[in-house]
Order: structure tokens, then sequence, then C-alpha cells
């Protein structure tokens, strides 16, 4: 479970995102060309999940948070804002320097919307992260999928249900949260997300 946990980090959610859809469906993509995608990915990887991962070891090296997880309430709110600002920034820089097509900026701008979100509620309530973004995913996926009518989609997003499914599993068998903190996670990040991508995409 630990490794299921580890697997499916919310900092890796816009990677694998961005993967999944030069794969399934690399025209979302369009104008960049075909053969630069791979380093736009490696780009998003390197703003939305290593520079996040080091403020957070920053973080911790400082003792603003107790452990990596970031486990306790009181403490999340700080790692919160500043990952909500890397990913502002990274959405800034490519719709200004590059030609984003409107599908992929909603989405960008949609997963820094939802950490923002995330950050408010933390504010009260320790709401589950790794749930809100797996989900989201799924949520994305699912809305392309119903907008543009792909049965291309089926079998990719069955296994993201599965995947998603598991991870919020894998935290509630780690007693990292509770049921509720799950339940509100995986249906926030789902509707979020979809709601975004299905109206706005």
């Amino acid at each position: 479970m630990k490794i299921i946990s580890a697997l499916f980090h919310p900092l890796l959610m816009a990677t694998y995102c961005s993967v999944l859809f030069y794969l399934m469906v690399p025209e979302i993509y369009s104008p960049i060309p075909l053969q630069s995608v791979p380093y736009f990915i490696g780009a998003i990887f390197m703003t939305t999940s290593v520079v996040p991962a080091m403020s957070i070891l920053f973080l911790k090296l400082t003792k603003k948070v107790s452990n990596l997880e970031i486990t306790k309430l009181e403490e999340r709110s700080l790692p919160f804002l500043s990952i909500g600002a890397f990913y502002g920034v990274t959405t800034y820089m490519f719709y200004t320097k590059m030609r984003l097509p409107i599908t992929l900026l909603v989405i960008m701008i949609a997963v820094t919307a939802m950490i923002f979100a995330i950050f408010l509620i933390s504010l009260r309530f320790k709401i589950s992260v790794h749930s809100a973004a797996v989900w989201g995913v799924a949520g994305l996926f699912s809305a392309f999928g119903m907008k543009y009518l792909s049965t291309d989609l089926i079998m990719p997003l069955a296994g993201l249900f599965l995947i998603a499914g598991l991870t919020t599993t894998s935290r509630l068998y780690l007693n990292r949260h509770t049921p509720g903190e799950s339940w509100t996670g995986a249906i926030f990040g789902f509707v979020f997300c979809f709601v975004a991508l299905f109206f706005f995409g």
C-alpha cells in the first residue's frame, strides 16, 4: 500500500495526466509539434513535481512542517499555497510563451484552481489530497470522453478508476485519512475537474 501511495503521489498527477493525453489523444497538444511534446511534458514534470517537492523538503529542513507527508492539518496551509503558486506560474509561463490549445489551458487552470481550493479547505478540514488528485485525473478523462464521445477512452478510464480506487484505499489502509476525508477528496477532485473540462474545455 505504501508503494501505491507513493507511486500515485499528488505531485505526479500532472505529469501522468500529460503522458496519458500524449499516448491516447496526442492531437490535444496541437499546435505544439508532436516531436516537441516530450520536452513539454518534461517541463511539466520539473515545474509541477520536482520544484514543489524541493519546496516541501525545504519546509521540512526549516521545520515549517514536521514530516514530508504533511499529515498535520495546521501545517498544510503553507505547502499548498506554495505548490499552488508553482502551478500558477507554470500555467502563466506556458500561456504566455507557447500557443497552448484551449483544452490544455483549461486543464492547467483547473488543476491550479483546485490546489488553491484545497488550500482554503485545508484551513478547516483535512481533505485527502491523494484522492482529490487521482480522482481529478479520472474526472478530466471522463469529461473528455463524454464531451467528444470517444469510445477509445473506455478501457483507459476503467484503468484510471481502478487506480483511483486503489490509491484512496491505500490512504485508508495506512491510516492517513478517515473515510470522510477520503470521500470528500475523491468527490471534490472528480467533480471539480470534470465540470471544468466539460463546460470550459
